[in-house]
């Protein structure tokens, strides 16, 4: 399909196609039909990439339920914008979650009701365990506990006191016997985090070898939970 043929369906069909990937072309048509025909500001249109990423469907989304189309009412008030770009990271992560999981589907104040309750519900969830975020790497998931790199192995830090961290704990610590990371009780990793703070040290090129170090408790363990100094 050609772009003359691209840009007469859309016109067409009033952009309420299903869950076609569209290429970076769609977002100057976006810009044609809803910008240029002054159905919705520039500064209106920049907060909608924005919060969609420039993914081109969740901006063709975005755009018709603010600014409306002949089949779509406009259901999203331009000052909640800035609030889907959480939304539909959460979205694109959790889709089996969610009632609908076609985000075209979603077109009238109810189903966009229950799409941001089941958002903030999920987005509450994964702020309240970190370890709990899918589809997302484990260096972005632990960024914020990451603190450095040391001849190939990166250094994480749980703060003294991060009893929100035990997920976290399970999953940088899998595969080895330490007591904070055997994924059946957090009465360990609460001990030794209630007493000061706990480092991780995982290779880069063998993530199996790692080791955890503990000031407090005068302990620094290799995988099998056995001391490296004796």
């Amino acid at each position: 399909m050609n772009n003359f043929s691209l840009r007469k369906y859309l016109t067409e069909n009033q952009l309420t196609y299903s869950s076609i990937r569209l290429n970076e072309v769609s977002i100057d048509m976006l810009q044609t039909q809803f910008v240029d025909t002054g159905k919705i500001d520039k500064n209106t249109f920049s907060s909608i990439l924005d919060a969609s990423q420039n993914d081109s469907a969740f901006a063709t989304w975005l755009t018709s339920r603010v600014a409306g189309t002949k089949k779509v009412k406009p259901i999203i008030k331009k000052e909640d914008i800035s609030k889907y770009k959480k939304y539909l990271d959460t979205f694109k992560r959790n889709k089996r979650e969610y009632p609908l999981k076609d985000i075209n589907m979603i077109k009238d104040q109810k189903s966009l009701n229950d799409f941001i309750k089941k958002s903030t519900e999920i987005v509450a969830r994964e702020e309240e365990d970190i370890s709990q975020q899918k589809g997302v790497s484990k260096s972005e998931k632990y960024a914020e506990l990451k603190i450095g790199e040391v001849d190939g192995y990166e250094i994480f830090k749980f703060p003294k006191g991060s009893k929100d961290l035990y997920g976290a704990s399970c999953e940088l610590g899998a595969s080895t016997e330490w007591c904070t990371a055997t994924g059946k009780t957090d009465t360990w990793f609460l001990n030794y985090i209630t007493q000061g703070d706990i480092y991780v040290i995982i290779n880069k090129s063998n993530p199996k070898d790692k080791y955890q170090f503990h000031y407090e408790s005068n302990q620094f363990m290799d995988p099998n939970d056995m001391g490296i100094f004796g």
